[in-house]
């Protein structure tokens, strides 16, 4: 493998959410290459549990493929915040959820497309304290709470993942919500020896 090494990097595009830049890399035997990525901020996606075991779900839109998503309450880690923080705000502000419990499963470089971001992506799992008032953000589009089961969750899961098909009543869950799901059960049920 060759040895890569950051030469330039120029800003296109800055939004609150992201900046979008031009890097190029050239290697020691003068293999340049040039591409365009965004830069992000951190991301967070909760699982909210209740006593029985179910987890929340909302249905958001998105701009990006113009189509409704099953998702966790998720969003952005902002300056300051911590994981947990960013955990406790996303939960109350997209799902009305007040959470207690929380517990870090992952954090780390999200490589569901590194060709694209270098977003850092956290997964917290905590439990309902009760419900409050939402507020959305002003670009955000979402539906109300829907709880489901965790094994029935992993079964829609399976046949999106596997077959294709929509995760449930037509819509896909994200990608991130996904990952965040895959990660929890991963952490919960299988032990590193």
């Amino acid at each position: 493998m060759k040895n890569y090494i950051k030469v330039n990097e120029v800003e296109q595009l800055h939004t609150p959410r992201m900046t979008i830049v031009e890097v190029t890399y050239i290697s020691s035997d003068g293999d340049k290459i040039t591409h365009t990525i965004v830069r992000s901020k951190p991301s967070v996606a909760v699982i909210v549990l209740n006593k029985d075991n179910q987890i929340a779900l909302i249905k958001q839109f998105r701009t990006t493929t113009g189509q409704w998503y099953y998702e966790l309450p998720a969003g952005l880690i902002e300056e300051g915040e911590n994981i947990f923080d960013a955990a406790k705000r996303e939960a109350a502000e997209e799902a009305g959820l007040s959470i207690t419990d929380l517990r870090k499963v992952s954090f780390g470089p999200n490589l569901l497309d590194p060709s694209k971001s270098d977003e850092d992506f956290g997964v917290v799992v905590a439990h309902l304290n009760g419900e409050i008032q939402k507020k959305f953000d002003e670009q955000e589009r979402i539906n109300d709470v829907e709880w489901i089961g965790l094994k029935q969750a992993y079964y829609h899961l399976q046949g999106q993942m596997r077959y294709g098909v929509p995760f449930k009543d037509g819509l896909f869950m994200s990608g991130h919500s996904r990952d965040a799901l895959i990660a929890y059960n991963f952490t919960e049920n299988y032990t590193l020896r």
